[in-house]
């Protein structure tokens, strides 16, 4: 066999081991890069021949040389890799399997486990390089986040506001003085905070006034302009015991509580306003003992309307607004891909992957359903480098590119040896 093959063999070793630094160092480069994937090269021989024509033995056993070594793989490894937290609502970080679904600038749509998003100008989520981040948005008309619709960059506007909600319900726990005197110096005045439906503050008052033994009126104001009917007025009656035993003949229940239709008479439309003197469970707010009469709590479920404060992620990767009346709203949802052959899809750069006929296409849906993984906010996923390892592997390399060095320095040598036997 020439010694030219041994010549090659070594180059083959040579160029291959060069390969497997290439990809040891694109891995230590990458150390600090967000959601980066480290890659692992493999090797394999190449085809062997057979010495001067005769290929087996006098046993039958073959007589082969290889012709040297050549990369035989280079697969990513998608390993979980450990999180950071940084206090930014918008980061986010993929706990198990999938990607973040994104469309670059020029409409390409890729795929990252890099989520350090931000908002650009537009009000867009969107990727260190500009791609937008996709997902579903909250539908303008039904306030919800429709998951059915088509996939579309998630925007989130810095002026969103939530709309304000009139008050439907008002609940006081008060005490009337049980041993108050008769009359009208025996009043407790409550007032109320309510909101209309254009969220403006409204002010109900409430006045209790003893009219008997275990017996109270009240009546319900409110600013002026505005008109109250239904129950505005009433006679509440208790037992010995200082329970509420009957509202306006109608008994204590929660059926028996009060119901204002009030106009307000500011453009406003028309409240309808449950006091609930009588909760669900038929447990009462008011009540009558031997103490200073008083009112020691308030609640009504109206607010105004509200901008938006903070942003939070779920697991399930919805984004919600937490806005200045203290609703908290969902605005958007990011849609997680996967893949039936990760280590097919193809790297583009930038911390994204592109799918390819091996990789094949992307199934696209919610996160934490059909093996998607969860989504944590506020964290980003690291590069799930392992630096000891990569030194190990760098050092392997090295020595091994070291020996078909000196493979392409002997076989030289040799050659030289017999070009000089003409001498």
């Amino acid at each position: 066999m020439s010694l030219y093959s041994a010549f090659y063999s070594g180059l083959s070793g040579l160029s291959t081991n060069a390969n497997a630094l290439n990809v040891i160092g694109n891995n230590l480069s990458n150390i600090n890069t967000v959601g980066f994937k480290g890659s692992a090269m493999t090797f394999r021989d190449i085809f062997s021949t057979s010495v001067g024509g005769v290929s087996t033995q006098g046993n039958g056993n073959p007589i082969q040389f290889g012709l040297g070594v050549q990369t035989n793989s280079v697969s990513q490894d998608f390993s979980q890799s450990s999180f950071q937290g940084t206090g930014n609502a918008l980061d986010m970080a993929i706990q198990g399997n999938g990607f973040f679904t994104l469309q670059t600038t020029d409409s390409r749509q890729v795929f990252s486990r890099a989520g350090n998003f931000t908002r650009n100008n537009g009000g867009y989520l969107v990727a260190s390089d500009g791609s937008s981040v996709m997902g579903w948005n909250r539908d303008t008309t039904t306030g919800l986040v429709n998951t059915s619709a088509s996939l579309a960059p998630i925007r989130i506007d810095a002026g969103t506001t939530a709309s304000a909600f009139a008050t439907q319900n008002v609940r006081t726990g008060v005490n009337l003085n049980a041993s108050a005197t008769t009359g009208v110096t025996s009043t407790l005045t409550t007032p109320i905070q309510v909101y209309d439906s254009q969220g403006n503050t409204q002010t109900l008052i409430v006045t209790y006034t003893k009219t008997g033994t275990n017996a109270w009126d009240y009546a319900v104001t409110g600013p002026t302009g505005a008109t109250i009917a239904g129950a505005a007025t009433g006679t509440l009656t208790f037992s010995s015991s200082g329970a509420l035993q009957d509202i306006n003949g109608l008994g204590a229940t929660a059926a028996a509580n009060p119901l204002l239709a009030i106009t307000w008479g500011n453009g406003a439309a028309a409240s309808s306003i449950n006091v609930n003197l009588v909760n669900p469970d038929s447990s009462a707010n008011v009540t009558q003992f031997s103490a200073p009469s008083s009112t020691s709590s308030s609640f009504q479920d109206g607010y105004g309307a509200g901008s938006l404060r903070d942003l939070t992620v779920d697991q399930n990767g919805v984004i919600s607004g937490t806005f200045t009346n203290g609703q908290v709203i969902q605005l958007a949802q990011v849609a997680l891909s996967t893949f039936n052959n990760m280590n097919g899809l193809v790297q583009t750069g930038n911390n994204h992957w592109g799918q390819s006929l091996a990789s094949g296409s992307p199934t696209i849906g919610l996160a934490n359903q059909g093996g998607r993984g969860g989504v944590l906010g506020s964290n980003l996923e690291l590069s799930n480098v392992d630096v000891a390892g990569e030194f190990t592997k760098l050092i392997l390399s090295q020595r091994g590119y070291q020996a078909n060095s000196r493979i392409v320095t002997t076989t030289d040598e040799l050659l030289q040896e017999t070009l000089n036997l003409k001498r």
